[in-house]
């Protein structure tokens, strides 16, 4: 019954994300709105002129205020008329209230894009301060369980999709494409239960643990799951949370904060890079800076990008970087090769020294952990000074490693040895 595989297909949710992205590139900007307040407002009616006739879908404000009319039409709507709210907004305003001054401030960057795509998706807006609660609106945000990015997925979740997670890109931490995943798991998680308190409790604790709560303790909705204690601690207080974060985005001021500043549209443009490019270089290329850039592709874990990546730059610098990429050669790197160093030389012996020195130095620490006190310690530490004289003795009978430059004569190179004198007067 609570089985996703058996309402979506692999390929057909791949197809849905793949969808929301792609409308999202198309208008290629992260920031839309001129107010955070007016793009999260669900109070205020919204109204879709009848004579456009592109209104439903949603490539334009028309047709995004009539997908975010028809989801609260659909009963979307939030109850925050709850004590534990209440209780939550005081914990917000009191001991968590510089975190959240912080995730409210870098709100206004992101929820304007977010909350459109979840009307694309036919999703109530409101779930764009989802966020702010996981991971205040910070990219590169870990949990302690290993979930990353704003929404928070695990690597199992964030696969299933569609976003790549691999060692040069992790999507996760990409506010686009990861926003798509989340609005499909989010509907999937609404068809399962046909309640949004109780999938944002799945979103947090897991489906299946909602699903068997459901099916075995006759629970019929979070707040029951809440007041019985069948839910763990976090998951109890993540849907109060919410709706007290999703209270305070819509009116700052009444509650003692300072609404978000409004940012100017934050237009971005895509560049298909065919071979790995640092940021550096790109952004050299480009003529913008590198944290820009880094700031545009925050998915690339360090700073390089795969072949074939779509990699976002400013507006107005993707044909400059087109035009650089087609001349540019990457530089030649510097080779390096691996000599041998003979018996009983100079940098053979000073590694040997190095190593000994650092391990009697350690061998007092390591013994006073162990027996409470540097005099209880003192037999440990002589016999492992006996121990680091052994050991250079039989070090001076191993050759140790030294890297070269290529084409460098080895300094451990013996010269050859000199005739006898005796014998050049013979040979002559």
């Amino acid at each position: 019954m609570f089985d996703l595989r058996n309402r979506w297909g692999g390929a057909g949710r791949a197809a849905q994300v793949t969808w929301l992205v792609g409308a999202v590139l198309v208008s290629g900007c992260f920031n839309a709105s001129p107010s955070v307040k007016q793009a999260m407002t669900s109070g205020a009616p919204v109204a879709a002129p009848a004579t456009t006739s592109n209104a439903g879908h949603g490539h334009g404000p028309d047709g995004v205020a009539s997908l975010a009319g028809a989801a609260r039409a659909k009963g979307a709507s939030f109850d925050l008329d709850k004590p534990a709210v209440r209780t939550s907004i005081a914990t917000f305003q009191s001991e968590l209230r510089d975190f959240f001054d912080g995730a409210l401030a870098r709100s206004a960057k992101y929820v304007p894009t977010m909350s459109s795509m979840l009307a694309h998706a036919g999703l109530p807006t409101e779930l764009a301060y989802l966020p702010l609660i996981e991971s205040g609106y910070r990219p590169l945000a870990i949990s302690r369980a290993g979930a990353v990015g704003p929404w928070q997925f695990i690597p199992e979740t964030g696969k299933k999709y569609g976003l790549r997670i691999d060692s040069m890109v992790d999507e996760r931490r990409d506010p686009i494409k990861s926003t798509a995943a989340a609005a499909q798991y989010l509907k999937d998680l609404h068809e399962m239960f046909g309640d949004w308190e109780l999938s944002l409790a799945a979103y947090n604790g897991g489906e299946n643990r909602v699903a068997r709560i459901l099916a075995a303790k006759g629970a019929q909705n979070f707040w029951s799951m809440r007041d019985r204690g069948y839910l763990p601690n976090e998951t109890s207080q993540y849907v109060p949370r919410f709706l007290a974060a999703v209270s305070i985005a819509k009116a700052p001021q009444e509650y003692g904060f300072v609404e978000p500043e409004e940012n100017l549209p934050y237009h971005f443009e895509v560049v298909n890079v065919d071979r790995q490019v640092s940021l550096s270089t790109a952004a050299g290329l480009c003529g913008v800076s590198a944290s820009e850039l880094a700031d545009l592709n925050p998915a690339l874990r360090r700073g390089i990008t795969p072949s074939g990546y779509a990699l976002r730059v400013p507006a107005g610098a993707a044909e400059p970087l087109r035009t650089a990429l087609a001349s540019y050669v990457e530089p030649a790197r510097a080779t390096r090769q691996v000599v041998r160093a003979g018996r009983g030389t100079a940098r053979g012996s000073i590694f040997a020294k190095r190593n000994e020195a650092r391990r009697i130095a350690t061998a007092p620490l390591r013994s006073v952990r162990t027996y409470g006190s540097r005099k209880a310690a003192r037999p440990l530490v002589r016999e492992a000074s006996r121990a680091g004289a052994v050991e250079r003795s039989r070090r001076k009978a191993r050759p140790s490693v030294r890297v070269a430059r290529a084409g460098e004569p080895s300094p451990f190179a013996k010269p050859p040895a000199k005739t006898p004198a005796r014998a050049r007067r013979r040979s002559g």
